[in-house]
């Protein structure tokens, strides 16, 4: 059937190779004077060929095409009228650069009954030429000075000069423009359109403005036949200015008022259409979401016009005033259209383009080829067939979404060489600061494709507080197959104070690739890997912290601990079998111990959030120990209570310090706005010329000024604090979680569902924050899948605004966690229902 938003092709033909042609080369019109009123189109290019086609049924036949001629010189513009005077036929004019020259189109032979079509033939006769002083650029005409039933002529050349023809005779000539005086010099023709309503020219000019000369005006104007000549000067009737090239004049009739239609003119500009009085007012206008190419006006039922509207995407828009009534694509970009009856059908879009493709087109789909056919309704229905099939259909649908896109084969592979110590050059024991510890990450880079990839992305995202020195790197080139590029990654502790002091979250570092596939398909590859534990601290004599402590108990006995930190201990013998003390680049420490009769191991630490980044590598050391060994899998348990305490005091000190900010950004807001009144009240005193006395003004202007000062600075130190509470909070979220894993034994999807919930990111909002957030979290999990009753699954939930304090924060958190105790499961997506209890 096709496309709904398609012209539909009924003919078409190339009018020639290697031709061009402008929006002038194609007119409409019983050129040949056929009785029966057949139209023909006639076309003419730059390089002089003239052709008459006449479609006579769908698709292109030889007999179609009528005329055939080479002519003197490029075909600038083609044009049907009356152009011959004691005459009433349709002749066609035909502008060349240095000619203007009229044709009839004669036929000879015996096909008119079409029974015999290789009997006819055409040919041209040329009834007049009139020579032109200067290279033509457009004419226009029409029935100049009330004149019925003949049509004049007026030719505009490129330096702005009209030359006006009666039929045969050269009536008089005129200069758009004048440079003597006010008026401006002639730059470039434009487009001419004559306007029978008022007699008037309707030209636009290079300076982006419409102007309108009156007829008489041309007539009764002595000064304009020569640039300096003296005499009555040329004066337009009415100028617009558009502000943009413009592309086509038309003259229209849109509306009726009073019973009488209403004329106008459609200017078609690069992004605007104005739809202009006959006073040059501008009724109304529109911004275009295209790049028109051409237009084309056509009159409906009583008199009304529709606009036709090519644009330079290949597609045709119809509008109706400013209304939109069709929108159409195209196989061409049209430079030229008309709408014409051919066979007898009326309505065809003529289009011509540019390169000579020349079509008739129609809106619509295609009939149908293959007959309706009724339903058998005397048949009964099988409902039992109808549920398996819709069963089966069901279940493809859930294949072919649940396989989606499968990916290339061709691929960028990222593969990585990550040492397990610092670079030779980065003290370890010596600088405690860790302000000179850097490490060197060689990252390999290359396509499994034969094609190369151009202009790869490679996005590098570290945990504080380390950084990178370039965060995005781009690679010009990736040679298809070939040797893989190495690209060095340095990492190092941030330059920064008030983030080196950080305590690590994470030594995981990752690495993102992005570029487009040889066809243009946006990809992306991603690795990660483990930075040194050296970058985050160093190994130190055992230390006895035992502020905060978490036992550990595995099925296995631990491993030594000079094995499993072998990278961190070195030669330094800073640790024994049982005993690793660590102290990270902020100074604070934590200490590994190792049951000697037991499967224990207990991690301390003066610091609560100093525990989880050793526990963290702690477990991914021992799994990959074990793993490597090929024995039983390792479990660990932790069997003592969540140390929801501690965790809760990190908690409050993160809300306090949002609470101090907030308060701190308030008064600095009251003071400016305090400052900017002494201000205006201060300037307005010193403008008087009589000022009166400041009474203390300056002295409260001082005062503020320093207020502001001191609040600034609380400003920065309650940043700081905010920043230092966030990173302790992430510390301490992501230990609740683990030791939450193993106290309940949760599986990897449980506790991955239950990271989305009680999220380790925190996000610094004065709006939203982490424990609003979170607590709505909670709250959804309590209302969901942890719900015990229905009056809990049927409860509110409350609006998402900073809470005055966290009591109910501390308690959903402490109830989710006794329900997963219990046996909860957050895969349960159904709440209790009113008949459960």
């Amino acid at each position: 059937m096709g496309s709904l938003f398609k012209a539909r092709d009924w003919w078409q033909t190339r009018c020639g190779d290697n031709e061009e042609f402008d929006k002038g080369c194609l007119v409409l019109g019983n050129i040949d004077n056929d009785p029966s009123g057949m139209e023909k189109i006639v076309t003419g290019s730059f390089q002089g060929i003239l052709r008459v086609y006449q479609p006579k049924q769908k698709g292109y036949k030889a007999d179609d095409l009528l005329l055939e001629q080479e002519l003197d010189g490029p075909v600038l513009q083609l044009a049907a009228g009356r152009f011959l005077a004691n005459s009433n036929h349709t002749l066609l004019a035909v502008l060349n650069p240095q000619k203007f020259v009229v044709y009839s189109v004669q036929r000879t032979g015996n096909g008119e009954s079409g029974h015999d079509p290789l009997g006819r033939q055409y040919s041209l006769a040329k009834q007049y030429e009139q020579l032109l002083d200067r290279l033509a650029f457009n004419f226009t005409h029409g029935p100049f000075g009330g004149q019925t039933q003949k049509d004049h002529v007026c030719i505009q050349t490129l330096d702005g000069k009209l030359n006006f023809f009666e039929q045969e005779k050269s009536y008089f000539t005129r200069y758009l423009s004048n440079p003597s005086g006010s008026e401006k010099s002639f730059l470039l023709p434009g487009i001419l359109c004559y306007h029978a309503g008022i007699d008037s020219f309707i030209t636009s000019t290079s300076t982006y403005e419409v102007e309108c000369y009156r007829y008489s005006t041309f007539v009764s104007s002595s000064g304009s036949e020569d640039r300096d000549s003296e005499g009555k000067k040329l004066r337009c009737d009415w100028s617009v200015n558009v502000g943009e090239d413009v592309v086509d004049i038309q003259i229209c009739q849109f509306f009726k008022t009073s019973g009488s239609p209403v004329t106008e003119i459609c200017v078609l500009c690069d992004r605007t259409l104005f739809i202009l009085k006959e006073t040059g007012e501008i009724r109304q206008q529109q911004r275009l979401d295209y790049f028109p190419s051409c237009m084309f006006a056509y009159p409906v039922k009583q008199n009304i016009h529709n606009l036709l509207i090519g644009t330079q995407a290949a597609s045709i828009m119809i509008n109706n005033d400013m209304k939109l009534l069709w929108s159409a694509k195209t196989n061409h970009v049209p430079i030229a259209l008309g709408v014409s009856t051919l066979a007898k059908l009326d309505g065809f879009i003529t289009m011509l383009s540019d390169d000579g493709h020349l079509s008739c087109n129609y809106l619509g789909t295609d009939p149908a080829t293959q007959p309706t056919q009724l339903l058998d309704t005397a048949r009964e229905l099988d409902y039992d067939d109808m549920d398996e099939e819709h069963r089966q259909l069901q279940q493809l649908i859930r294949q072919a979404v649940n396989a989606g896109k499968s990916e290339p084969d061709d691929h960028v592979q990222l593969q990585y060489e990550c040492p397990s110590q610092l670079d030779a050059n980065a003290p370890c024991e010596a600088d405690t600061s860790g302000t000179s510890k850097f490490c060197t990450v060689r990252l390999f880079v290359s396509y499994t494709g034969k094609e190369d990839v151009e202009n790869a992305i490679l996005t590098i995202s570290v945990p504080q507080p380390f950084e990178l020195a370039q965060s995005s790197i781009l690679i010009e080139r990736i040679e298809g197959g070939g040797a893989p590029q190495m690209v060095p990654l340095t990492f190092m502790l941030s330059n920064d104070p008030s983030v080196a002091c950080l305590t690590p979250t994470s030594l995981q570092a990752e690495v993102m690739c992005c570029y487009s596939s040889p066809a243009g398909e946006p990809l992306t590859s991603r690795c990660s890997f483990f930075l040194p534990m050296s970058l985050a601290g160093c190994a130190i004599p055992p230390v006895k912290n035992p502020n905060f402590k978490i036992t550990l108990e595995t099925n296995l006995a631990p491993p030594p601990l000079q094995v499993l930190f072998d990278d961190v201990i070195g030669n330094s013998g800073e640790a024994s079998v049982n005993v690793f003390s660590f102290q990270y680049n902020n100074s604070s420490d934590v200490t590994i111990l190792v049951s000697k009769s037991a499967n224990r191991c207990r991690i301390q630490s003066s610091q609560f959030e100093a525990l989880w980044l050793l526990i963290a590598e702690l477990v991914r050391r021992m799994k990959i120990y074990y793993a490597s060994q090929g024995g039983e899998t390792l479990k660990i348990k932790y069997a003592d209570s969540l140390p929801f305490q501690d965790y809760f005091q990190v908690v409050d000190t993160h809300f306090n310090a949002r609470i101090q900010l907030a308060e701190s950004q308030q008064r600095l807001s009251e003071r400016a706005h305090q400052f900017r009144s002494i201000q205006k009240r201060l300037l307005v005193r010193f403008k008087d010329r009589n000022p009166s006395p400041l009474n203390n003004l300056d002295k409260l202007f001082e005062d503020t000024y320093r207020q502001l000062l001191g609040i600034s600075e609380e400003v920065d130190r309650h940043q700081q604090e905010i920043a230092v509470a966030s990173n302790v909070l992430v510390c301490a979220t992501h230990l609740i979680l683990l030791l939450v894993q193993y106290r309940f034994d949760m599986k990897k999807d449980d506790i991955k569902i239950f990271k989305h919930y009680l999220s380790p990111v925190v996000v610094d909002s004065p709006t939203q924050g982490w424990e609003e957030c979170t607590d709505a979290a909670m709250t959804h999990l309590l209302r969901t899948s942890l719900a015990k009753t229905y009056k809990e699954a049927m409860s509110m939930p409350q609006p998402l605004q900073v809470p005055p304090d966290t009591n109910k924060l501390k308690k959903h958190i402490a109830l989710v966690c006794d329900r997963l105790a219990k046996g909860g499961s957050l895969k349960n997506e159904k709440p209790p229902t009113k008949d459960q209890k």
